[in-house]
């Protein structure tokens, strides 16, 4: 019931048993909850001594015997919230040494990666939308994209880049567009952050690239099913030059036939 929660929360699957025995049989012994879950009683002392600690349950004397109980369930949205502070906190102290640790890890960073598989093409779409403010450029053969990565998974995908504010300019072949009319999320416009372009008449490919940086990732088609990453200055800046004449030929979406 709770198991995603006391993950989180770095609590173990037992303790997470105990607390649920408590929610669905109510207050209960020490000595009925290692019966039930067929537990030896210390054990269950430990993860309710924990559990206590934590806030989640309490105790009370019953006839003379130690009666344990669930506390408040709003106590499980307190912990929660502590454990994100923490980690906003973490993050913001790992952002201020990112930049020097760069530095001493970049030369030996592989220049190319490889991902194989719809959910190693995923992965390498995935790791795009750990940047923010930035502006991208693609040349994206969309209804092969499609097929790959599937309707749901691309709104999905393009809900966090607007989110992280990455700007795309893509450029489609002719032949692999879509209606945007019927996936109003793959549309030009502000609201989408992205600059639309169709290709010119008989300039077509089945395999896409994203730019990001001094990064290009690869997405093949359904048929061959892999991704890489190549990470490179030089490589990045040569398809740009590329790109950006490819794209001066293009014409924009609204433009389209």
């Amino acid at each position: 019931m709770f198991t995603k929660i006391f993950r989180e929360l770095n609590l173990a699957e037992l303790t997470e048993r105990v607390f649920n025995e408590l929610v669905s049989k109510g207050p209960s012994t020490a000595r009925q909850l290692a019966e039930r879950l067929a537990l030896p009683r210390p054990s269950v002392y430990d993860h309710l001594k924990i559990l206590i600690q934590k806030g989640l349950i309490t105790e009370k004397n019953q006839e003379n015997k130690k009666i344990f109980l669930v506390d408040d369930l709003k106590n499980i949205s307190e912990l929660l919230g502590s454990k994100i502070k923490d980690l906003e906190t973490e993050k913001k102290e790992f952002e201020k040494v990112l930049p020097t640790l760069l530095g001493k890890t970049s030369f030996i960073e592989p220049q190319i990666k490889f991902y194989s598989g719809k959910e190693g093409v995923k992965q390498v779409l995935n790791h795009i939308m750990w940047n923010s403010h930035i502006e991208t450029v693609l040349m994206w053969p969309m209804s092969e994209m499609m097929k790959v990565l599937g309707s749901e998974y691309l709104e999905e995908l393009n809900k966090k880049r607007v989110k992280r504010n990455i700007f795309l300019r893509v450029v489609w072949p002719k032949d692999k567009a879509l209606d945007t009319s019927e996936f109003p999320y793959l549309d030009s416009g502000e609201d989408n952050l992205r600059d639309l372009r169709i290709a010119p008449e008989g300039m077509t490919w089945n395999m896409g690239y994203w730019m990001y940086e001094d990064k290009v990732a690869f997405l093949s088609s359904e048929k061959e099913g892999f991704g890489f990453v190549v990470h490179s200055h030089d490589f990045a800046q040569l398809l740009k030059v590329q790109f950006d004449q490819i794209w001066k030929a293009s014409t924009p979406i609204s433009n389209k036939k």
